[in-house]
């Protein structure tokens, strides 16, 4: 790390104290600021972030220019950047899947924070200055200016990341959000301890804050649903299985790690170590993985059990009196709103032909499906409120056979 030419003017523990009255500034007038101006609290609180790094680099006699470096962005640079924010937005994503296990009311933190800064109509061009444009300048020259630059002196990069890492997802002062604040803020410091250019953070972190913007601008664009859009959003959030949600974040996110080294090897290619790839190819590898196998394990369980609407099944032998009947076998289920549900159904009817039938309560038939040995069936179907026979028939060379059925509404 490139160290101040007076550097003996700062030291460790003054960014712990640094970052200490950054938080504090958050946690008092920045709440409140927020919580009597909305936005424009907001606004103001990035502002008093990038007052505080000016005044702390008056005070302690140290330029502004070495504290906040600018210097000429090259093509590779630009490369390395792309590469390390999509490596980084992924990252973001498996950290997000991992909280997911741990923070409870996910979907109400994500709720409060959406309606926070999607909830009013709001021009476009200042929902990007406040979401993308002024936490990129002022966060950064704090996080990764002024307090970073408190660090310059230890000589293990590492370690460096790793604080700084740990303080940015404190900063956020969300459980939820930690994590993955957390990595993206050991990303933004590795690519300026590498390259010691407060430009190529703030690039960072403006493209990793634009798609958010845009997201949700698109949300609050919808007008009165926005607010329905939200609330969707939180509900799935909340009935999804945390554990499903991380093989789904694995699936998605595993290629962080090769995205992660390519970007550092564009950012510096002189230290760049062709090993890198090898170790995040296996990194990638166990995350794809680990998310094949989740993802499997918690489908197969979403199938075979779990809460579901009906669960029915049954082993018989087939007698004159059973086929005299109406139906071999009937089930019946009540939906008291309009659901999308899973029907699964596996039979057997060696001998005879076996039929499966949903209906409506006006005798409607929703599904009917036939076939003289193994009946198999696998449907989304979209119900209205009301109340549904299932059923099975079967014609006489079914008679004296053994009929087994397996019938999941999930």
């Amino acid at each position: 790390m490139e160290k101040l030419s007076n550097q003996e003017r700062l030291k460790p523990w003054m960014g712990f104290v640094l970052f200490g009255i950054g938080l504090a500034f958050l946690v008092s007038l920045g709440s409140f600021l927020q919580a009597t101006l909305g936005l424009w609290g907001l606004v103001l609180t990035e502002l008093g972030f990038l007052g505080i790094s000016l005044l702390f680099c008056v005070i302690k006699k140290v330029k502004i220019k070495e504290v906040l470096p600018i210097k000429k962005v090259t093509g590779m640079d630009v490369l390395g950047v792309l590469f390390m924010t999509a490596g980084a937005f992924l990252l973001n994503l498996l950290a997000i899947g991992i909280s997911m296990l741990f923070v409870k009311n996910a979907g109400e933190t994500i709720s409060e924070l959406s309606n926070f800064l999607y909830g009013s109509k709001t021009v476009y061009a200042l929902l990007l200055l406040i979401v993308a444009i002024l936490p990129a300048i002022c966060e950064e020259s704090f996080m990764r200016g002024a307090v970073l630059s408190c660090f310059r002196g230890l000589n293990d990069d590492f370690v460096i990341c790793f604080l700084i890492g740990l303080m940015f997802g404190a900063l956020h002062l969300d459980a939820l959000r930690f994590l993955n604040t957390a990595c993206l803020g050991a990303v933004l410091a590795y690519v300026m301890v590498k390259k010691n250019n407060i430009i190529l953070p703030m690039m960072i972190h403006f493209i990793n804050n634009f798609i958010s913007s845009v997201a949700g601008f698109i949300t609050m664009a919808a007008g009165d649903e926005a607010g329905d859009t939200i609330a969707a959003a939180t509900s799935a959030l909340e009935n999804i299985d945390p554990v499903s949600q991380l093989g789904s974040y694995l699936l998605v996110g595993f290629a962080a790690p090769i995205l992660l080294v390519l970007g550092a090897m564009f950012l510096d290619r002189k230290g760049h170590k062709p090993k890198r790839f090898l170790v995040a190819g296996i990194i990638s590898g166990v995350l794809l993985f680990s998310g094949v196998v989740i993802t499997s394990l918690t489908t197969a369980k979403t199938l075979l059990g779990g809460d579901a609407y009906l669960n029915w099944n049954s082993t018989f032998e087939v007698t004159e009196e059973t086929l005299q009947g109406k139906d071999l076998a009937e089930a019946g289920i009540d939906f008291e709103e309009e659901k999308t549900c899973m029907l699964v159904v596996s039979a057997t009817g060696s001998g005879g032909e076996l039929t499966f039938t949903v209906t409506d309560e006006n005798g409607n038939t929703i599904v009917e499906k036939s076939s003289s040995s193994m009946l198999i069936v696998s449907e989304m179907l979209q119900v209205e409120p009301g109340h549904y026979t299932l059923a099975f028939t079967g014609d006489e060379d079914l008679l004296g056979k053994t009929v087994s059925y397996q019938v999941l509404v999930k």
